[in-house]
């Protein structure tokens, strides 16, 4: 149970990220775009292995 919980939160967390990047790219924050790309795929990641337990 509080696995999927961390998983539903990290891919929340990974969506906002997303959007957040997509404002930082329209406004010419390339930088802060990489970051938030990195952040997004590293909780994408946390959240595969939430679900399923293991990573590959």
């Amino acid at each position: 149970m509080y696995k999927n919980l961390f998983g539903l939160f990290t891919v929340l967390l990974g969506v906002v990220c997303v959007i957040l990047a997509i404002e930082s790219l329209r406004k010419k924050r390339y930088g802060l775009a990489v970051v938030f790309l990195l952040n997004a795929f590293t909780n994408l990641v946390n959240s595969i292995h939430a679900f399923f337990g293991t990573l590959f």
